[in-house]
């Protein structure tokens, strides 16, 4: 038996401005509840009888959990709650800033960042581009020294606006992209300062530097906003004002969807889904199957990271899946039991997928859609995730604000440079097969249980899992160019068929700040293959002894280590030689 619930459909809604009426078209949102309805009444009543919507936005924390080891973290990290009302009284300002870039005749905008403080920005990238005339938005969040060379060769250094982009100012891979481009800068200006903008919290190293090295901005942002929950702050909306887009329609859409989170739960679209997802992993379908429309696909990174990071931990975690492709018809082998799907869709996509969801409806498995008028409705989209997400954390009974495993694999990292610093080279893992192209590693005790006689045997005996529960991840520290992402999205495919339980594919080191923390403080349901690669030029960074290759080396032994403290089933395949003839052998390996 399954449930329908339509929220709310399109609405003509209005908001005056100086400027006139913007239109805020807001989405339909409706959910199939399959067998989890009577769940789901359960938590409707609960929800009510515990006051839970009001405490939330009464900031109690003990909504999520009363511990006091919990009180501070959870206080701290609800400014996003109320982020909109200060962006929507500084619009104008960040609009007269865009202009003066504008007017300053500069060509582009590189954002660097990690985590949240780059994802959004790479979502109205994709999404918008840039108004004719603004600068073109680039956005830099790997330490890849050929993804560092291929954002430097698009662009006229002295024509380039750089947005140092860090919430605690502190952040390692952010700091390098700074020093490296700052320096770069310098050999073409006299005061590059000029060419950089810090987004930041307030008292942090990078206010300090944007001050000493007189940068031409510097935006604090306030400080009770986390890095992943921070789109709708001064971390999304200066590279959106930069690039043109109409911020004041984007918060108007988002400010829309705040005031439906504030009804009580029958009425919250946004507390209905997180109620959907919270419920679903509590019965075993513990992964999000997320389905967008090409022209907003990249929202779908920035839910990911959301999600997994906010919930992966404890031992539990929502998996979100993204850029899956699909089948023509529903796949059992495909989709296991532990699947929940989410469509967000652009309306002229609304039927594309009438067939699949008509037979998830018949097979009583739970999905929600989401049908946007317009691509500014994402505005909505960024509050509603946001809030979701908290309230599925609330049914999961952990804390969505803090990321206990992700500091795990920093300290890793920062003992392997060391390690680095006193004998001029990085450790290595334990090898089990060599041969011309193909380097495989894997703890001894792993190891033992591997067929070690040949690169296939060792493949699919580590790939294969439990249907309706496992997942694999593929982690892989290449750079994130068309090619490489259609070859790792194809080795996904294959995996799927062969394997039958759903792939991840995450970029190193972006996965780090996202999907990592899933990876180490969720369950133990994960096949991690951490793929590096010789990459074909390095990049030293100014003021340190190491290079890019170097950190990114380190950062994927460093996580390998954090993996293998846990026991995880892993293994790190190293790629000598050109990348996608790396890559077409894996995949040719594990289907013959």
């Amino acid at each position: 038996m399954w449930s329908l619930f339509l929220f709310y459909a399109s609405l003509g809604i209005f908001f005056c401005n100086h400027q006139g009426k913007i239109e805020i078209p807001m989405p339909s949102i409706s959910i199939q509840s399959g067998q989890l309805q009577d769940n789901l009444n359960n938590q409707f009543t609960s929800f009510a009888t515990h006051s839970i919507i009001k405490r939330l936005w009464e900031k109690d924390h003990t909504v999520w959990r009363s511990e006091e080891v919990h009180k501070k973290s959870i206080l701290n990290r609800l400014g996003w709650l109320t982020s909109i009302d200060l962006m929507k009284e500084n619009a104008d300002s960040l609009i007269s800033f865009a202009d003066e870039i504008k007017t300053a005749g500069f060509k582009h905008i590189v954002v660097l960042g990690m985590g949240g403080s780059s994802l959004c920005p790479d979502v109205c990238r994709a999404t918008f581009g840039s108004v004719t005339g603004f600068p073109r938005l680039l956005v830099l969040d790997s330490t890849n020294p050929t993804s560092v060379l291929r954002i430097e060769r698009q662009i006229d250094l002295a024509a380039t606006i750089f947005i140092v982009a860090s919430k605690s100012g502190g952040t390692t891979e952010t700091n390098m992209f700074y020093q490296y481009f700052y320096d770069r800068v310098g050999s073409v200006k006299r005061n590059p300062g000029e060419n950089f903008i810090a987004v930041t919290d307030a008292n942090t190293k990078m206010e300090s530097i944007a001050k000493e090295k007189q940068f031409r901005k510097i935006f604090l942002n306030p400080e009770d906003i986390g890095g992943r929950y921070s789109a709708l702050s001064y971390f999304g909306l200066v590279p959106m004002a930069l690039i043109g887009m109409d911020i004041k329609k984007m918060l108007a859409s988002a400010d829309e969807m705040r005031k439906q989170s504030k009804f009580e739960t029958v009425q919250n679209p946004a507390a209905q889904i997180g109620l959907l997802m919270g419920e679903a992993h509590n019965e075993g379908v513990d992964k999000v199957t997320f389905i967008m429309s090409p022209e907003i696909s990249t929202f779908a990174y920035w839910v990911e990271q959301l999600v997994a990071e906010s919930t992966g931990k404890e031992g539990k975690g929502i998996l979100p899946i993204e850029g899956e492709i699909l089948p023509d018809r529903f796949d059992a082998n495909q989709f296991g039991a532990d699947r929940l799907f989410v469509f967000v869709i652009l309306e002229n996509y609304s039927h594309t997928y009438s067939a699949l969801q008509k037979e998830l409806a018949n097979r009583g498995i739970p999905y929600a859609t989401i049908i946007l008028k317009d691509v500014y409705e994402l505005g909505s989209q960024f509050f509603l995730w946001e809030f979701a997400t908290a309230i599925s954390a609330v049914v999961l009974k952990i804390n969505p604000f803090d990321e206990p495993n992700v500091k795990e694999s920093k300290d890793n990292t920062v003992r392997v440079i060391e390690e680095f610093k006193k004998n001029g080279k990085l450790p290595a893992n334990n090898n089990i097969f060599t041969d011309s192209v193909l380097n495989v590693f894997a703890e001894p005790a792993y190891a033992s249980n591997l067929p070690v006689s040949s690169v296939s045997h060792i493949l699919k005996r580590h790939f294969t899992g439990k249907k309706g529960e496992d997942y694999i991840a593929l982690l892989a520290y290449i750079d994130q160019n068309t090619l490489n992402e259609k070859l790792l999205y194809s080795l996904r495919e294959e995996l799927v068929k062969v394997f039958g339980i759903p792939v991840t594919v995450g970029f190193g080191p972006r996965y780090l700040h996202s999907t990592g923390q899933l990876h180490k403080g969720g369950k133990s349901n994960g096949i991690f293959l951490l793929i590096t690669a010789d990459e074909p030029d390095d990049l030293t960074i100014p003021g340190e002894v190491f290079s890019f290759e170097t950190l990114k080396n380190a950062q994927a032994l460093g996580d390998y280590r954090s993996f293998a403290s846990r026991d995880a089933r892993l293994l790190h395949v190293h790629i000598s030689g050109p990348i996608d003839i790396g890559l077409k052998r894996i995949s040719w390996e594990i289907l013959h």
